[in-house]
């Protein structure tokens, strides 16, 4: 059978490939900046810098691989709900935060639906609505990247089921408000806000649940916890919601390392919060250093990363110079974006050595 023969079979808005564009391997990106793969340094994928706790990677040992795991999550629903104080018919844990919004689209969307982001913004909302078959409307931020409630209420319809929001945003790492969530939440489509980086900013909407059923919160392991590459997210949602996916998610969706890690990880959340803490110095610290240079801002974060500026550079241009010198940063197609670069907080010793290339180059 021919390649074009095949495409006959596949569903038509699938057949052009959009790959969600990712990041390349420490091997990939070493041999891009010609150094050895330890000479890294990788500040373009928000993940901490620390690596994985000795006390959550210890929990990987003497498995039982043989089994599945738990498909009603008993384990894992207790323990955020003691960490959320959130009840556990409220909770459901999934393979990253990227599995819930799957879910949600799976739940919520039909093909031909609408679904709203608010751009520049994650995306994984755009590359999950475009293989639900929907109608990807973006309604762009304000001059601030504030979220245009106006406009996005100007966007509602009876095909409009779902809006998508980060906060702390990526990549601006603002936060939405609890008013400008009220106000969203009475246009009845479903609002889900994903605070993926809600242990950076001490921020949340969750209390707002048990008053709107039709409000839902994501957050990840993957970024405070040091564990992204097992996968670990969940969800906060009204039980009615919650049932549903239940019903509809894969029984074993979150694996046996995943669950193990994420129990150790509630087990020994201050020590891991204490690193948190460090970053947020660290992030401070490059802040004072951009105030300092010429032509270079950046918008107030309250994520692990700084959405940054640099008047006098095309964003493009400055980001290779930063592979020669072994610096891995996060540019953006975006053309609001076109002298902007995303760079996450490293260490204290990889924030020295970031600021110390960007003093050369900016």
């Amino acid at each position: 059978m021919s390649q074009i023969q095949i495409q006959q079979l596949m569903r038509p808005h699938l057949v052009t490939p959009e790959t969600y564009a990712t990041a390349v391997s420490p091997d990939e990106m070493a041999a891009k900046a010609g150094v050895a793969p330890e000479m890294i340094i990788r500040v373009n994928q928000n993940e901490n810098p620390f690596g994985a706790d000795p006390d959550i990677a210890a929990s990987l040992t003497d498995l039982p691989l043989h089994l599945y795991p738990d498909p009603n999550q008993v384990k894992i629903r207790e323990s955020l709900s003691e960490y959320t104080g959130h009840p556990v018919e409220q909770l459901l844990a999934g393979a990253g935060a990227d599995e819930m919004i799957d879910l949600l689209m799976r739940l919520f969307v039909a093909p031909g639906d609408r679904v709203l982001d608010c751009k520049p913004t994650f995306g994984m909302y755009h590359f999950c609505a475009r293989v639900s078959d929907a109608e990807v409307v973006s309604v762009p931020r304000d001059d601030a990247f504030e979220v245009d409630v106006e406009a996005v209420a100007r966007e509602d319809d009876e095909r409009t089921k779902i809006v998508f929001l980060a906060s702390p945003n990526n990549p601006t790492g603002n936060i939405l408000s609890e008013d400008q969530t009220r106000e969203l939440l009475k246009l009845g489509m479903v609002i889900v806000v994903d605070e993926t980086y809600f242990e950076f900013s001490g921020q949340t909407v969750s209390h707002l649940i048990p008053e709107y059923e039709n409000l839902v919160v994501l957050r990840s392991f993957s970024k405070w916890a040091g564990i992204a590459g097992l996968r670990v997210g969940y969800m906060i949602a009204s039980p009615e919601i919650v049932n549903r996916l239940v019903d509809i998610k894969n029984p074993y969706n979150v694996n046996i390392a995943a669950e193990a890690a994420l129990l150790a990880t509630m087990q020994h959340r201050d020590k891991l919060l204490g690193k948190v803490g460090v970053l947020l110095e660290q992030r401070k610290r490059m802040e004072k250093a951009f105030d300092s240079m010429d032509g270079v801002s950046y918008v107030p974060s309250y994520g692990n990363f700084l959405l940054t500026r640099f008047d006098h550079h095309l964003a493009t241009d400055l980001y290779e110079a930063l592979i020669t010198k072994g610096v891995f940063v996060r540019p953006f197609s975006d053309p609001r974006l076109t002298h902007d670069l995303r760079i996450s907080v490293g260490t204290p010793d990889e924030t020295t050595r970031v600021l110390e290339v960007l003093s050369e180059l900016a």
